[in-house]
């Protein structure tokens, strides 16, 4: 889009003295091309994206009623980060993620591909969603920010973790809850929390599946910042957003280039990946699924997919069935 609008502007400076319709229909067709944002639908409509200013690509998540992570979305994620490696006048020099749903940023995997049989097409999906996290990384000529308004659990918390900043507004919630049904937050949720939080933190949140709230997660480390107001945190983001996108691409590839030495290494991120697969055909992990689904209603946004991350904790009968 942005080279669409060079090239119009481009011709509408020369023609501009002129005053054939034709010719002022062309400017004015620049004038809404290139100073309205307009949006791009995914292929399977699970992300709109819009360019609030040059440099930039909103990316706005919409995928079911807690949108979870299924085929449609990893297929929609990986369209759109593969093209990044390949650095052009147009690639993105920052991408936001944010959501159209306003209980859910990014939910949970889509839970019926852990049950049983593990087949390859359920494979293949853990292996995708593998390779866009590391995109998420190893694309150093782009910064992601995670721009956080809703729930964000399970796979949802992984992929926020991996993204290179985090701001959130009142009503964002995120954890992991993997442990309670048995499972491990195999998709980067471990090797990465760690590293953000430290051992002792990782292990108290991960293991308990504990979930972090605004205030609490900044004052841990796991988001840069809280905003008490969902207008002033779209607002900051875009801000700063702004800033960073003036500054050369070649200085931001380095500075995210050179803090990539920070992340866990490839190999424990991928032992722990198998090690989910072995894991979750347990009997009691397979019953928690199938708890879990029905609990959910099909993952729909019910009282118990809003109550996440202390509503997991009706496995045990421990859940009051308040809703933060």
């Amino acid at each position: 889009m942005h080279m669409l609008c060079n090239s119009l502007n481009a011709v509408a400076t020369q023609l501009l003295s002129l005053s054939s319709p034709a010719f002022q229909s062309l400017i004015q067709q620049r004038a809404v091309w290139c100073q309205e944002p307009h949006a791009q639908v995914s292929t399977h409509g699970t992300l709109t994206f819009t360019y609030p200013s040059p440099n930039i690509t909103r990316a706005t998540i919409n995928n079911g009623p807690v949108n979870f992570v299924d085929r449609r979305f990893t297929d929609d994620l990986l369209d759109f980060l593969i093209p990044l490696e390949t650095v052009t006048e147009d690639t993105p020099k920052v991408v936001i993620f944010d959501s159209s749903n306003p209980n859910f940023w990014l939910g949970h995997i889509d839970m019926r591909t852990l049950k049983t049989p593990i087949t390859d097409e359920k494979k293949q999906l853990g292996a995708d969603y593998i390779k866009f996290t590391q995109l998420l990384q190893n694309i150093t000529s782009t910064i992601f920010i995670a721009e956080i308004d809703g729930r964000a659990f399970g796979a949802g918390n992984e992929i926020a973790a991996q993204m290179d900043m985090r701001f959130v507004g009142p009503r964002a919630r995120t954890g992991s809850f993997e442990e309670a049904l048995g499972l491990v937050a195999g998709g980067g949720g471990q090797t990465y929390m760690g590293s953000i939080l430290g051992k002792a933190k990782a292990m108290e949140y991960l293991l308990a599946a504990k979930s972090f709230t605004g205030p609490t997660g900044e004052a841990l480390g796991i988001f840069n910042k809280y905003y008490d107001n969902s207008q002033a945190l779209k607002n900051s983001v875009l801000e700063l957003a702004q800033r960073i996108a003036l500054f050369p691409r070649v200085a931001l590839n380095q500075t995210k280039s050179v803090l990539g030495f920070l992340n866990p290494p490839n190999d424990a991120f991928q032992l722990d990946f198998e090690a989910f697969y072995d894991i979750e055909q347990g009997p009691v992990q397979q019953a928690n699924i199938r708890r879990f689904i029905e609990l959910s209603e099909d993952q729909t946004a019910n009282h118990y997919e809003m109550g996440l991350g202390e509503s997991v904790m009706a496995l045990y009968g421990q859940w009051d069935g308040g809703v933060e």
